[in-house]
């Protein structure tokens, strides 16, 4: 946990830090440098991201992420402006003359930059694809877990803080540029605004945030009345129950409320089974415990996909209980009605599914029409583009499809039917054999 709380901080004191560092050395720089200095950050910033992402206790590396696309997206503006400049030169945005011995002032280009990166993240309703690998990898750790929320909250935060702050430097350093700034030689108040006002916004924010984390990790950590990390692990086991063509979904409704008041209804499968932590489970303890549970005996139980959560211990492993019969379930007073998937597909469009029970149909879902639609190269198997072969929930039981192998949900994403398909592949290659172009 303490990995995971103070990851953010440093992860902003790199990244931000990498930022304000190349437009303090943009005006000081002879126009030539400009590029592999950037290179250079940017290659920086993908080795770290790639080191977190084989780390046993994840780490967000979605700052890292936005920054490295702002870094890019200022480094393509200061070519363009380099390269497209006359021999003799033209007249900046104040009237000035910039010639190819001008300072460029990065400041001016990477806090607009910024800005829109920030815009653009927080108003994008898709995760990239960093995300979802962090998600395929950690499973339960970043999807439910108290870490996972803590992720997100904390990148739309920061996202939030970097916005506002580079949007002030924005305001006030193009407001002294357009009225103050003379490009015959850099004055102390050309270095204030340029260089000297970037660094300290960027070491005050570093302070604040220092300050943040360390009281959220005291009151996690070393609260006894709130501390959540020394609480005991469990392991939890979901079984989700099919017969034929229908799906058994408990659809009592839960004892938490809104804050209106309104009660929570959220169904979910009606056998969940809790015990102490083990990080592995084996199917025979899993049927064993299953067997105590309902009393059902012959029924047959296949492991789904498991959802590891190294920080917390609070694994699930996810289950199928195939019965023949609905007169077992009902001998055995489980709670619960069968529903087609119609039904079901339903129940999840008005959002009356728990999150568990969501992410479990939609993993199904996806990975079973994946691997009927593509090879594993994602090429599709039929010649009609789009094509989408039948879902059928009695059909699973004859599946010979891994749902914990994270190679159909890379498919999923990336496959035949998606634009740039190639080229998108080829790039998505090279990052599995050169570490510094994973995206």
């Amino acid at each position: 946990m303490t990995a995971a709380i103070f990851g953010l901080w440093i992860n902003w004191v790199v990244a931000v830090g990498v930022i304000c560092l190349l437009a303090s050395l943009m005006p000081l720089l002879p126009h030539v440098w400009l590029l592999p200095v950037t290179i250079a950050a940017y290659l920086l910033l993908q080795v770290l991201k790639y080191n977190q992402s084989k780390r046993r206790v994840p780490l967000c590396s979605r700052p890292l992420h936005e920054v490295s696309l702002i870094i890019i997206i200022t480094a393509i503006i200061s070519a363009l402006i380099i390269m497209l400049l006359p021999a003799t030169g033209s007249r900046e945005f104040n009237g000035e003359l910039f010639t190819r011995d001008t300072p460029l002032i990065g400041i001016l280009i990477s806090a607009p930059v910024s800005c829109v990166v920030c815009l653009c993240f927080l108003f994008n309703r898709y995760e990239p694809q960093n995300c979802r690998r962090c998600k395929m990898r950690y499973g339960n750790v970043i999807e439910f877990s108290f870490v996972g929320g803590l992720y997100r909250s904390e990148w739309r935060f920061q996202t939030r803080l970097l916005l506002f702050l580079s949007l002030t430097l924005s305001v006030v350093d193009w407001g002294y540029y357009l009225i103050q700034y003379v490009n015959i030689n850099l004055n102390r108040a050309d270095y204030f605004y340029f260089l000297y006002l970037p660094e300290i916004i960027y070491v005050l924010s570093v302070i604040y945030l220092g300050g943040r984390y360390y009281s959220m990790w005291y009151y996690y950590c070393h609260n006894d009345e709130g501390n959540f990390v020394k609480r005991a692990g469990a392991t939890t086991l979901r079984f989700l129950f099919i017969c034929n063509d229908c799906i058994l979904v408990d659809m009592r409704p839960t004892p938490a409320h809104f804050e209106n008041g309104a009660v929570i209804k959220r169904f979910d499968t009606p056998v969940i089974i809790k015990t102490d932590y083990h990080e592995h489970e084996s199917l025979a303890q899993a049927q064993m415990l299953f067997a105590e549970q309902t009393g059902i005996h012959d029924a047959e139980i296949r492991l789904i996909y498991s959802s590891p959560d190294p920080v917390t211990y609070q694994n699930i492993f996810h289950y199928f209980v195939f019965v023949k019969d609905r007169e077992e379930v009902e001998k055995a007073n489980i709670p619960g009605e069968w529903l087609t998937i119609g039904a079901i597909v339903q129940m999840l469009n008005q959002r009356l599914m728990s999150r568990e029970m969501q992410s479990e149909l939609m993993r199904i879902y996806d990975v079973a029409m994946t691997w009927k639609t593509y090879d594993d190269e994602g090429r599709r198997l039929y010649g009609i583009k789009h094509y989408k072969p039948t879902f059928r929930v009695r059909d699973i039981h004859k599946w010979d499809v891994n749902y914990d192998d994270e190679k159909w949900l890379q498919i999923y994403h990336l496959n035949q039917d998606k634009p740039f398909w190639r080229i998108r592949k080829f790039f998505s290659d090279l990052s599995q054999k050169i570490p510094l172009f994973r995206a």
